[in-house]
């Protein structure tokens, strides 16, 4: 169904009917929360220093994938490649330490409490010898 209206009509229709709808759209807050809402390029992850050595341990981790292969089909020298696994082993040992120092602590610096742990279970489960060496075995070297 179409009716025929002059242009200049239908402009000034549609900027009346425009109106409740604007109208509407701020009484639901739809406005405020859009301009509330962080970037989504921006985000406050609160384990960020974590968050970055897992990303640097995968890095390493594919490294050595790739060095792996490179060994395998002999596209570059044997000493050298496994000179720089020898060297992606050892950064991945530094980077574990790390992610053992920065595991509990929040980017805000808040520090987790043990009432957590105890609620869950994982204070009791703690082998005093072992303690701080998380739940990664030793090499197999």
């Amino acid at each position: 169904m179409y009716i025929d209206i002059a242009p200049w009509l239908r402009m000034l229709v549609a900027g009346l009917l425009l109106v409740p709808i604007i109208y509407a759209a701020d009484g639901l807050g739809i406005a405020a929360m859009l301009n509330v809402m962080p970037d989504r390029r921006v985000r406050h992850r609160r384990f960020g220093v974590l968050r970055s050595e897992v990303m640097q341990l995968l890095d390493v981790v594919r490294r050595l994938n790739w060095l792996n292969f490179d060994l395998e089909r002999g596209v570059r020298d044997n000493d050298v490649v496994k000179a720089e696994i020898a060297f992606a082993e050892q950064r991945l040992r530094e980077i574990l330490n790390e992610i053992r120092s920065a595991a509990g602590r929040s980017s805000t610096g808040e520090e987790f409490d043990e009432e957590w742990e105890e609620g869950s279970g994982l204070a009791d489960e703690v082998d005093e010898e072992r303690e701080g060496e998380g739940a990664l075995e030793p090499d197999r070297g």
